[in-house]
């Protein structure tokens, strides 16, 4: 599937399991189409023909991550 959007040279918090902490790849890619993270990996095997890409410059992108931290105090307000 050809990416629309692809995002290169990030530091990719993949969050397996090994080294790193937080699973982190540097010099990694995420491609997106329809809205949805396609494929993850380092940048030398990034897919072609994106519609649209975006260099990070060694940024942290965590993909999928939620922040959902919440203060139930606070609901409804």
């Amino acid at each position: 599937m050809t990416p629309e959007v692809l995002f290169t040279n990030a530091t990719v918090a993949t969050m397996a399991t090994g080294s790193s902490a937080y699973g982190l790849m540097r010099n990694g890619f995420v491609s997106v189409a329809g809205g949805l993270i396609v494929d993850v990996g380092p940048s030398s095997s990034a897919p072609s023909g994106a519609s649209q890409v975006v260099d990070l410059g060694g940024r942290l992108l965590t993909p999928g991550l939620v922040d959902c931290h919440t203060h139930l105090v606070f609901g409804g307000d």
